[in-house]
């Protein structure tokens, strides 16, 4: 889950520094879940980002 600081928060699971406004980082789904609901107002969730598309080809089939 991909999460954004709105406001500045130390989470030492995330990173040994403090998490400034904007920072962007990602955690485990209950992690994620954990932080949402402890400080909805520091930590909002980032929409998912469409994943791309598997470009490569399809094998012959006599390969």
């Amino acid at each position: 889950m991909k999460l954004r600081m709105t406001e500045q928060l130390h989470i030492s699971s995330v990173s040994r520094d403090t998490l400034p406004a904007g920072a962007e980082f990602e955690v485990s789904d209950a992690l994620g879940e954990e932080l949402l609901k402890k400080h909805p107002d520091k930590v909002e969730r980032m929409k998912a980002e469409r994943r791309p598309k598997n470009k490569a080809e399809k094998p012959d089939a006599n390969k």
